[in-house]
């Protein structure tokens, strides 16, 4: 599956999750950016960065019951931590 594809799949199931109130809420989406991360091994980086736009892209929709904070923080949280010296892949979970 492409890239631009592969986002588009993640950030819609992502949109799914940013509307329910499931209790396992915070653990499925972390999965779901986790099986993202997954697909593009290696590359980390960018496809959080990728993921990161599109994620603050929806969040500007501001469509009626709708929560990215999650998504938001856990994808800024991963990139933060990318950028410590010394740490070239994601943590493992």
């Amino acid at each position: 599956m492409s890239e631009p594809k592969l986002l588009q799949l993640h950030i819609e199931e992502l949109r799914v999750l940013a509307r329910t109130n499931e209790p396992s809420r915070g653990g499925l989406i972390e999965r779901n950016i986790e099986d993202y991360l997954n697909a593009e091994p290696g590359n980390e980086r960018p496809a959080l960065e990728r993921l990161r736009d599109a994620v603050d892209h929806e969040e500007a929709e501001k469509r009626e019951g709708e929560d990215w904070s999650i998504a938001k923080h856990f994808v800024r949280s991963w990139l933060s931590w990318l950028r410590l010296p010394g740490r070239g892949s994601a943590p493992a979970s």
